[in-house]
Order: C-alpha cells, then structure tokens, then sequence
C-alpha cells in the first residue's frame, strides 16, 4: 500500500466547503479517501443539492475553471442543511485509472444543481501521480 498524500485546508469563507486534513491512498484498484470536515456555510434554512466527493487526474493542477480529465473515484454524500456538516468521512472506492502519463490529482467537492454539476471547492495534491501499464504475455 502506498503512503497518503494529505494536506490540511480551511476553506470555511466558501458556502460549502472542504475543511481539515483531506487524504488519500492508492492500493491497486481502490482508492481510500479521508477528509475530515465538509461544511455548509449557508444560512441554516438553505439544504445543499445532491453532493459527492470525487478525485480526478487532470494534465494540470485545477485553477477553478472548466476542466478535463480522468475521474479516478466517486462518492455520493447526499445533501447537507446550512449550518451543519459531514465529519470524519472515510471512503474505500474502486478506482478507475487514467491512461499513462503524468497526472495532477484533484480532490473535488461537486454539487448538483439546476445546471448540472458544480466544483464548490477542491483541493490539488502537490505530487503528480504516474500511470503506467505492463503488458502481460502468456506462453501456450
């Protein structure tokens, strides 16, 4: 297994937001993703659309625009009222691995909307990630 790659944020100016110690761990085919806080900063009356969790592989680090790439992971967290907040989360996802290369890993906290889905905060891990594939030869 891989070490984690974490880093501590506090996003908590944004209405939803990503807070604390954000991780993850590759091992083979499963990513583990750790965050500890995401919080809604909207008044307590104002419930969030549909949220997941998703990390990404992208040819560079996120800057908050239009983006595209590889979506390694995913989890549906439901909605979260105003005011309140999902502590401790730890997720152990299938993960689908992008072509090879070098990658930029995003963590992304993604709302549903009346337009589709929404980055409401992110997080980009320092490291790029590489991909790479062995072929597999049998003899009969």
């Amino acid at each position: 297994m891989n070490a984690p790659v974490q880093l501590s944020i506090d996003s908590s100016n944004k209405e939803l937001s990503l807070n604390g110690v954000c991780q993850y761990t590759i091992n083979n085919d499963q990513m583990i993703v750790d965050v500890e806080e995401i919080a809604s900063n909207r008044n307590s009356g104002n419930t969030s659309g549909t949220l997941t969790l998703e990390v990404w592989a992208l040819e560079q680090p996120y800057a908050g625009d239009n983006f595209c790439g590889y979506q390694l992971a995913t989890q549906t967290l439901g909605e979260l009222k105003g005011q309140h907040l999902f502590r401790d989360l730890h997720y152990v996802l299938s993960m689908k691995p992008p072509v090879e290369g070098r990658w930029y890993l995003v963590m992304m906290l993604r709302e549903r909307d009346c337009n589709g889905w929404v980055v409401r905060d992110y997080i980009n891990f320092p490291y790029t990630v590489k991909a790479e594939y062995k072929l597999a030869l049998s003899l009969f």
